[in-house]
């Protein structure tokens, strides 16, 4: 079974210890994919904060935004598995499965509140 730790920006899969721009705040796996969800600090843009990577560390794709205007704050703050799909949340309700070969964006759906 692979031992995946992280501490902070620093997440090692295996012994292979890979640093990122953000705190890691949560890690899938599924396939031979470690889908990275960074925790973005309060004052920060950044809408591609999900990130693949492989067994070995390497960085494979940065998911896509939910949004096409850069300037709007719609990091995500959660993702979960469901039946084999990735799902990545956004603060405002959008829901969005992820094809995790690629970061792109396959459904979305919104929550209203």
């Amino acid at each position: 079974m692979t031992e995946i730790n992280h501490d902070n920006k620093k997440l090692t899969i295996d012994g292979e210890t890979v640093t990122v721009r953000h705190p890691v705040a949560e890690v899938l796996q599924l396939d031979a994919v470690y889908i990275v969800l960074l925790d973005v600090p309060n004052g920060t843009i950044d809408n591609r904060n999900v990130i693949g990577l492989s067994e070995a560390g390497e960085k494979l794709w940065e998911i896509d935004p939910v949004s096409d205007d850069p300037t709007a704050d719609q990091a995500y703050v959660n993702m979960y598995e469901q039946d084999g799909t990735v799902w990545v949340v956004n603060p405002i309700g959008a829901e969005c499965s992820l094809d995790i070969e690629t970061g792109s964006l396959i459904d979305k759906r919104t929550k209203r509140w």
